[in-house]
């Protein structure tokens, strides 16, 4: 077997907030995330990109809109206003739980296949009814004995108090502004280290110091 086709796939995981209080940084929102996919096909890792977009509907019943499942990141498209319209409410936990199932079911019985899974909001949970921090927590806990990756980013909120009910560690946890130039900033960063760690290059996920601060997270 050649070393080309023994290499590890990633498969990476966005889940995306689009819950009503995004519109005041949704244009920034989605320059930041094409921008995030654009920096993933720098990496010369076998990379598949999943985005996936959260929020509550009018009844409060938790929704998520699949853009991609598993594609090639050379293949995605750029992220349109028409894909991103922030409503409802904040689910995140329910939200996160079911991602993380899928993504499991996905690769079941596969050990070609790295994960790694990004969570980004700008608001506290509200809206779950499945599931508790607890139970996510469990899950992400069980998930990283497995070598999962797991980040998470907060705008304009305290991420590391949610971080830790998730039990993600402050160093995979970013804390950023919410203006363009941070929330760029934010997504590029992670982009950055997941593309590095897709490739071989870096066994880290962590955030740097000058990563968190580019960002605006004084943490």
């Amino acid at each position: 077997m050649s070393e080309k086709n023994s290499k590890p796939k990633t498969l990476v995981t966005l889940l995306l907030d689009r819950s009503g209080s995004m519109e005041k940084v949704r244009e920034d929102t989605i320059g930041a995330v094409n921008s995030y996919v654009r920096k993933l096909r720098e990496s010369d890792g076998d990379i598949r990109f999943s985005l996936v977009l959260f929020d509550s509907d009018f009844s409060g019943n938790m929704e998520l809109k699949k853009v991609s499942v598993g594609k090639k990141v050379s293949k995605m498209k750029e992220l349109t206003g028409e894909d991103f319209e922030p409503r409802g409410g904040t689910p995140l936990i329910d939200a996160a739980c079911a991602t993380i199932r899928a993504v499991a079911e996905s690769v079941k019985g596969r050990e070609d296949t790295r994960i790694v899974i990004a969570l980004q909001t700008d608001g506290d949970e509200n809206h779950s009814r499945e599931n508790s921090w607890q139970d996510l927590k469990a899950l992400i806990s069980q998930k990283e004995k497995f070598g999962w990756e797991f980040l998470f980013m907060g705008c304009g909120i305290d991420a590391y108090r949610q971080g830790a009910q998730m039990g993600i560690s402050r160093s995979k946890t970013l804390s950023y502004g919410a203006d363009s130039i941070a929330t760029k900033a934010a997504f590029e960063a992670t982009a950055m280290n997941t593309a590095m760690y897709a490739s071989g290059t870096s066994a880290s996920m962590e955030y740097t110091a000058g990563q968190k601060k580019s960002a605006g997270d004084e943490s």
